[in-house]
């Protein structure tokens, strides 16, 4: 579990792109509208050159999950009351807040930089150290950046699709962007990071948070979806494509509008959906011509 906590560390997001396999309408009843002017993979998934090894990681890494870990985190959702597990989860996605800031700063994208540094404040404070979620209820919800993202604004491609073991979907430009998000982290450089006590408690209740709120999803991935794998770097790449492109300053309808990729489903079979961006900032500087 340690070597789990470690890899998801650096993924970061990775698993929160298979947490968003679930049944959606069919891509083939919508009309697609053309894609934004400068996004990122928007006509096809990540490229995959190391197909064979990642397919190998995939099996790998679900037979694990299924034999050992699945088993541990539901024993973990039985014990665990609810209200403990959502406040843990809000405690981790505070202590984000400060990156989130950082890379929306970077991105020039002031007013989202504004909103989580606000939220921040909040939750630290009249939060309880980030247990309870105040500002959500204020009406300032929370959005994500991460380093990766703020790469693909400025035009780096993804690179090569890489599935890492006991941790999830990523790329070569967005893995290296974690190890920057996880080295320059505000948090972390002032309170400390991996082998740190701080860090590496933070490391392991974020994996055991991020786990345990997507066995029903992993669940459904492997019940009704023919090819998992697919599924997966589909949803991945849709999921990085519309981030960067809010990073380069599309609207948020111009987002919704972009076309699905991937394997279309066979008779019966569900279309993935992809995560849900986030959300739009009116101040982001509009893509370059």
């Amino acid at each position: 579990m340690f070597a789990a906590a470690a890899l998801a560390t650096i993924l970061g997001s990775a698993q929160s792109a298979m947490a968003q396999i679930a049944p959606g309408p069919d891509a083939a009843s919508a009309s697609p509208a053309a894609p934004a002017a400068g996004q990122d993979s928007v006509a096809e998934p990540m490229p995959d050159p190391w197909a064979g090894a990642n397919h190998t990681f995939f099996r790998v890494t679900r037979s694990v999950d299924k034999a050992v870990i699945a088993p541990a985190f539901r024993a973990y959702n039985r014990v665990v009351p609810k209200p403990v597990r959502n406040g843990l989860d809000n405690a981790i996605q505070n202590l984000d807040e400060p990156r989130t800031a950082a890379n929306d700063i970077l991105q020039g994208r002031f007013k989202g930089a504004g909103n989580a540094v606000a939220r921040f404040t909040i939750n630290s404070t009249f939060g309880l150290a980030g247990l309870f979620d105040l500002a959500a209820k204020s009406g300032m919800e929370r959005q994500e950046s991460d380093f990766g993202q703020t790469l693909g604004r400025y035009g780096v491609k993804s690179g090569p699709y890489i599935f890492i073991p006991l941790a999830g979907p990523s790329s070569l430009r967005d893995g290296a962007g974690r190890l920057v998000d996880i080295f320059a982290d505000p948090v972390a450089l002032l309170a400390g990071g991996l082998g740190t006590v701080f860090g590496d408690v933070r490391a392991g209740v974020a994996t055991v948070d991020e786990r345990a709120g997507v066995g029903d999803q992993l669940q459904l991935l492997d019940q009704q979806f023919t090819d998992p794998y697919a599924t997966v770097k589909s949803v991945y790449s849709q999921q990085r494509a519309s981030a960067i492109a809010i990073a380069r300053g599309h609207s948020q309808n111009d987002v919704d509008q972009l076309p699905d990729f991937g394997p279309s489903p066979t008779p019966g079979q569900t279309q993935p959906a992809p995560q849900k961006p986030i959300g739009d900032d009116p101040d982001s500087p509009k893509p370059s011509q």
